[in-house]
């Protein structure tokens, strides 16, 4: 099972994100602060917000 860990920089608020069984390619899910959506890659071991295009 992967686990990612981050923190959100879209809300002021302490503590990190943990996002447990990942897939290994990675995968779309919901960020529990902002509730945007989110990239997870657990490759890069990193999360990254999804901006929607205008």
């Amino acid at each position: 099972m992967t686990v990612v860990s981050a923190t959100c920089p879209r809300r002021d608020r302490s503590g990190e994100i943990v996002f447990t069984g990942v897939s290994e390619d990675g995968e779309l899910r919901e960020c529990p602060d902002c509730s945007s959506e989110v990239a997870v890659d657990p490759r890069c071991n990193e999360v990254l917000h999804v901006e929607e295009e205008p």
